[in-house]
């Protein structure tokens, strides 16, 4: 199940056009930075972490953060993995890894 996310950007009192309001939504979602969007490995596997509070992972459900992703994430197939190749980004890659049936059939037989 997909959710769309949405971003509020203050107009600051005066009319601006679709573009302007569309940029200023992909450029916060962009800004926003990933602080606590994934669990520390340290702390899920000792309970411990050597960086306490300064670490950038949450220690715990209760400190996870919403990640806010572009509109178009995970939208196109990766190119390595169209490629027949394993990408190096795993699970952070921007693109999607599994492939439709439709990218089965521009791909052809192997």
């Amino acid at each position: 199940m997909q959710m769309q996310q949405r971003v509020y950007v203050p107009g600051g009192g005066k009319k601006r056009s679709e573009e302007e309001i569309a940029a200023g939504m992909e450029l916060e979602v962009f800004n926003q930075g990933m602080w606590k969007t994934e669990l520390c490995n340290k702390w899920q596997e000792t309970g411990t972490c050597p960086y306490g509070n300064h670490c950038q992972f949450a220690h715990g459900i209760g400190e996870l953060r919403p990640v806010i992703r572009h509109p178009r994430y995970k939208t196109q197939a990766c190119r390595m993995v169209l490629a027949g190749g394993v990408c190096p980004y795993g699970h952070r890659c921007h693109f999607r890894h599994s492939l439709t049936d439709q990218d089965r059939l521009l791909l052809g037989p192997r």
